[in-house]
């Protein structure tokens, strides 16, 4: 897998993550807590992966 391919499919397992907590990033039920990863981190991805929060 390329380098590319990995960035493309970790936005698209965030925005997958993010809708199903309904843009909810921290807390229980939000989309760090359905990855398995801090708050902080995925608040870094996102913006690293310029993922637009709906």
């Amino acid at each position: 897998m390329t380098a590319a391919a990995l960035r493309a499919l970790e936005k698209q397992n965030i925005e997958r993550a993010l809708a199903c907590a309904q843009g909810k990033v921290h807390g229980p039920n939000g989309a760090a807590e359905l990855l398995g990863i801090k708050a902080t981190t995925l608040a870094s991805r996102i913006k690293a992966l310029d993922i637009k929060r709906r």
